[in-house]
């Protein structure tokens, strides 16, 4: 039998879900906006043209879908993704949660548990 090659999906620590909500993002000397394309207990995606360097803290605050729940979350961005005319995904930045009040992590972890996974394994 041949042996399992790891994809990158394979890798993250927590299975991203697929949900789109809008996200406003603070840092020191910035104000941006933008959406999210997935989220995880980890941390999440933001798509936006107006990304931060790498390793910026920022202040994220975003209502998960169908609650009044406003989760307000510390981050630091961790990748950027460039907008590029051929790759069809939108632009933004991955953002690592850093500083989460357990109420917020207990509100994505049950929003995470009741959707369906954003990829499947073959």
């Amino acid at each position: 039998m041949a042996a399992r090659v790891a994809k990158p999906a394979d890798l993250r620590a927590y299975p991203r879900r697929h949900v789109e909500i809008d996200i406003t993002l603070v840092s020191e000397s910035q104000f941006y906006a933008g959406f999210s394309e997935n989220l995880s207990e980890g941390g999440i995606f933001v798509a936006t043209h107006a990304t931060a360097p790498i390793g910026t803290r920022v202040d994220i605050t975003f209502s998960l879908p169908r609650t009044q729940r406003r989760v307000r979350a510390e981050g630091e961005v961790r990748w950027i993704r460039p907008h590029s005319e051929s790759s069809g995904l939108p632009a933004g930045m991955g953002i690592r949660f850093i500083s989460l009040g357990e109420a917020d992590a207990r509100a994505i972890r049950e929003f995470c548990a009741q959707r369906t996974p954003l990829f499947f394994d073959e």
